[in-house]
């Protein structure tokens, strides 16, 4: 008998939570079904198969065929089902409990539907650190499954990865497989002889070897090209064809079959890591260049022990990312404490917590991820879903709570005001900015922007022509505008001399002020946060004292409006002309839909006048003579002498306006991003933003006053 080799392939396959439908079933038709019947044509190739839970559920729905086909495999001995957090979180970022919670229930409901229950977990992103062998042994699991570069990194050398490692943590043990690198970037671009080849050359006398291969399945008909290549071009079941051709060497295997057939290879202990790609993109824009040189210049046989960033410092690179997070996390904290304070698990909480867990919208790289407002979205639904049904029960039907916390971590305190229509998130050390405003009778935040930054392959679409013929548009480098500043509300503005609509759409007018990203000092009176600053201004060649103060007024607990009462005040000796702005941000996700737009409120108060809690269209009015030009919320307008400005939204049945009690011009235009997806580069509408502005002259001493409604409803419960 000659060398033999054991290689178990793995595939995972995922959908983030509430992909869109037509998506999801065009993976199945590209993917997911034409996969099994190839495998199941060749009874003696073995595979190990992970659904994320979602993807699953959908399956079970849509498609339950597919279900009893995994049946049949599985009572065939030709395919192990292997588990992993049920709605794919990155599990290092979730607490203890939600980790062991989620992998409990996928490998219940695997069991439910197949009759098999794993033993195995895949990784979402394989995104390792070490305290993770507790939970995951505690969930019941026995291996899992990462790249072979931790173990490089760890000073294994390449013929030391075949098999399997056992890692400790606190007495817990798990087993861990290292993927072949060289497997994964053959499957499925390079021939099957090639590979077989490549087998061949590391299989042993003893048969004991194992290489392994385990990578996302959409790379088998979703992935640009694989369809035809795979399926057409039928690579998957020529591959699968030389693999059975040569099963006196290849042993094409599940890894409970190797598990039980041969012991671990020894003890380790990784360091933190992901596949190489993934701690790449972690590293902050402008320093990926230089990575990615020095990787050029370090001879290759130091390349195992140079690696670039760390998973979690996306959450820096990111702010709107790392407010998901501390979101997530303040929510699943108020699940637990209902159950320790009050006995009570509520399932259904929990379950939306855990959808709000997933992990797209935490990263970007290649894929779209936080990019993508539709996911964004969809996290904070299941959040603020999970957060209305514990508050119920935590507070009642009607309450108003406004707390400090540090909720972003980053050592000083946001304030939180929550109450049963809405919650403001107040950033007092970042202008005295308002980053999160959730509608909570439609489960929305309206505050869920992203700001336009710098990503290394903008450079690809430099002008040079090459890149831009294939992109989705040819003009995508005009659309390269960088803040710097978050795309939140409540930033208050003083505009230079010169600033017009295009300057102030692209971050590049004049500020006088230093108020935007500076800290305000606050306070909590009863239903009212004041925020205020002693800030200053240029006014021509000379620094002018102003005091800005806002007070933040929830008058009524069961509604989602706030009163916001700006006081300017000339602390100088000097007469001071300002041109004053605040900045508003609303992202109600499709910019070009015809039953998403803007429109002016009919009425508005007197000048001057009050706007009380009890109505911003009072009996005495005046009617604006402003029209808009268009009510797309891509489009841009500056409108003169108006009294306000609204977003509706008829397919949310969400009506978000702003009215202000002094007539003043408001400007307007949408935020949009230039992001790398896996089909090319595309734009994407992120929010609308608008600018309410006036130019006031105030005396020494002197104090000018505005007050502005903030008003959410929607017609249906």
């Amino acid at each position: 008998m000659g060398n033999q080799i054991n290689l178990i392939l793995g595939m995972h396959n995922h959908q983030p939570v509430d992909n869109w439908d037509h998506v999801i079933e065009d993976a199945y038709v590209k993917c997911y079904k034409p996969f099994l019947d190839v495998l199941e044509n060749h009874p003696k190739v073995g595979m190990s198969l992970h659904y994320t839970g979602y993807l699953l559920d959908w399956l079970f729905e849509r498609h339950p065929e597919i279900i009893d086909q995994l049946k049949r495999l599985i009572q065939r001995g030709q395919v192990e089902m292997i588990s992993g957090a049920y709605y794919e979180p990155i599990i290092a970022i979730i607490p203890d409990a939600d980790k062991q919670g989620q992998i409990e229930k996928l490998t219940d409901r695997v069991e439910a539907l197949t009759g098999q229950r794993p033993n195995g977990l895949w990784l979402a992103e394989r995104v390792w650190e070490p305290h993770l062998v507790k939970p995951i042994a505690q969930a019941g699991i026995q291996y899992l499954f990462l790249d072979d570069s931790h173990f490089k990194a760890a000073g294994l050398d390449e013929s030391e990865l075949y098999g399997r490692y056992t890692s400790e943590e606190q007495g817990k043990t798990v087993d861990i497989f290292p993927v072949d690198k060289t497997l994964r970037y053959q499957i499925p671009y390079d021939s099957p002889q090639a590979i077989v080849d490549y087998l061949g050359s590391i299989a042993s006398a003893d048969g004991k070897k194992a290489a392994i291969y385990f990578d996302d399945g959409e790379k088998f008909g979703v992935w640009p090209g694989s369809h035809r290549l795979v399926f057409k071009e039928k690579w998957l079941d020529h591959f699968f064809k030389a693999l059975s051709d040569n099963s006196h060497m290849i042993k094409a295997i599940t890894p409970s079959q190797y598990v039980a057939r041969t012991p671990p290879l020894g003890r380790i202990y990784l360091p933190t890591a992901s596949y190489s790609e993934m701690m790449e993109w972690s590293l902050p824009a402008k320093q990926l260049a230089i990575y990615e040189q020095a990787v050029k210049e370090v001879p290759p046989q130091y390349n195992r022990f140079f690696r670039a960033g760390f998973w979690r410092n996306f959450l820096v690179k990111y702010p709107e990312a790392n407010n998901i997070h501390k979101k997530m996390l303040y929510v699943s904290e108020k699940i637990h404490r209902l159950e320790q304070e009050k006995g009570i698990k509520h399932e259904e909480a929990l379950d939306e917590l855990w959808k709000g867990q997933s992990n797209d919208i935490f990263w970007h790289g290649v894929f779209g991820g936080l990019y993508l407002t539709n996911l964004r979205t969809a996290n904070y639904q299941h959040l603020i879903k999970a957060e209305n049904i514990v508050d119920a029960l935590l507070h009642g039907p009607s309450f108003l709570h406004i707390e400090q916390r540090d909720l972003d971590c980053d050592g000083q305190p946001e304030i939180l005001i929550e109450s049963s229509a809405q919650n403001l998130y107040l950033h007092p050390h970042e202008g005295g900015s308002l980053f999160e405003l959730d509608y909570r009778r439609k489960n929305f935040n309206l505050l869920d922007t992203l700001a336009r930054r710098y990503e290394s392959y903008h450079d690809k679409l430099g002008g040079n022509g090459n890149e831009a013929q294939s992109s989705k548009e040819h003009t995508l480098n005009q659309h390269l505008h960088y803040d710097w500043h978050r795309r939140v509300s409540l930033l208050d503005h003083f505009l230079g001399e010169g600033t017009d609509l295009e300057s102030l759409s692209q971050s590049r007018y004049p500020e006088q002020g230093d108020f935007v990203n500076s800290p305000y000092e606050s306070r909590i009176e009863n239903n009212t946060v004041i925020l205020s600053r002693d800030g200053n201004v240029w006014v021509q060649d000379q620094l002018i004292p102003i005091r800005v103060e806002k007070q933040l007024i929830l008058a009524d607990p069961d509604q989602a409006q706030t009163i916001i009462r700006y006081r300017l005040t000339n602390l100088s000796a000097h007469k001071a002309p300002l041109w004053f702005s605040v900045q508003f941000n609303a992202n109600l996700l499709a910019g070009d839909a015809p039953d998403r737009y803007y429109y002016l409120p009919e009425s508005a108060p007197k000048p001057a006048q009050s706007i009380t809690a009890a109505g911003a269209a009072v009996a005495q009015i005046t009617e604006s003579k402003a029209r808009l030009r268009s009510k797309k919320l891509i489009s841009r307008e500056a409108l003169k002498e108006v009294y306000g400005i609204g977003l509706r939204d008829e397919w949310l049945d969400i009506d978000y306006h702003l009215i202000w009690n002094r007539i003043g011009d408001v400007w307007r235009f949408p935020i949009e991003t230039v992001s790398q997806s896996e089909t090319g580069f595309e734009k994407v509408y992120q929010s609308s933003a608008m600018f309410p502005n006036w130019k006031l002259t105030l005396q020494p001493q002197e104090s000018w006053d505005v007050e502005i409604i903030q008003r959410i409803t929607s017609h249906q419960p």
